[in-house]
């Protein structure tokens, strides 16, 4: 059966985290990061882990506006109980971040005071063309 719904938990320095997992069942730590636009970033030690294939590199810019290049890796998740391809970017640091990329299709609930961290999968609607005709 499709999971509709992925819950998480918030960290005590209010960082909010979803566990999602590799086909393998591996599982992955990762913080929701609302100012992460790609899919995927996890540390270099665990993207070896995985062994993930090397796909390129990417510049990037940080937070504190510093362009930096990271390598880029293929790798696949579960993403609400189905197989995704994912673009995972390389970082030194010792989290994990989710990015706003995989938020698209989703609610997302983030709601600190009730300890809530959730990511429901919409409804696929059938779009219509400016005719009426689908």
């Amino acid at each position: 059966m499709k999971t509709k719904q992925v819950n998480g938990w918030w960290s005590s320095d209010l960082s909010p985290h979803l566990e999602i997992f590799t086909p393998a069942g591996e599982a992955l730590d990762v913080v929701v990061d609302s100012g992460f636009n790609e899919q995927l970033m996890l540390p270099e030690p665990q993207i070896e882990k995985l062994g993930l294939e090397r796909s390129g590199s990417v510049e990037i810019e940080l937070a504190n506006g510093l362009m930096v290049r990271t390598e880029t890796y293929l790798g696949e998740i579960l993403w609400f109980g189905e197989r995704k391809q994912v673009l995972v970017q390389a970082t030194k640091s010792a989290e994990g971040l989710l990015g706003t990329e995989l938020f698209q299709g989703c609610v997302v609930e983030l709601d600190p005071d009730d300890d809530r961290v959730i990511f429901r999968q919409k409804v696929a609607r059938k779009r219509h063309s400016k005719t009426g005709k689908s």
